[in-house]
């Protein structure tokens, strides 16, 4: 897995001017990449990531199923879309609006990621 390859996709994601930040982690919270520079940011929101989407899994799982995104819509309009990636994997992208071309441009960039990893 090349974490530098996944950065740079990261960053050119997020020049977007819709797009807040990314982060890809595992599973178990560990960060791998994202476009943030600050350290403990970082640290501190790849925990907070893999404890929601674990929470979503079990809410999932009561109901026989089981998910491949979240979508947390924030009281200001903005949304934090999770995708799950090989199962051990999170992808977490902040934007200040979502519609159906921008689902498209995160399915895209989740594939680019796949293939680095």
């Amino acid at each position: 897995m090349s974490a530098e390859k996944i950065r740079d996709l990261l960053e050119e994601f997020s020049a977007r001017p819709y797009v807040k930040g990314s982060i890809l982690t595992s599973k178990v919270g560990v960060p791998i990449a994202s476009n943030e520079q600050n350290g403990d940011l970082l640290s501190l929101m790849a925990p907070l990531v893999s404890i929601t989407c674990e929470g979503a899994h079990e809410l999932a799982a009561t109901a026989g199923q089981n998910f491949t995104q979240l979508d947390v819509e924030l009281g200001n309009g903005n949304r934090i879309v999770i995708k799950k990636l090989k199962e051990m994997f999170l992808l977490a992208i902040q934007l200040q609006k979502y519609d159906d071309q921008i689902q498209y441009e995160i399915e895209g960039l989740s594939k680019r990621v796949l293939e680095c990893i």
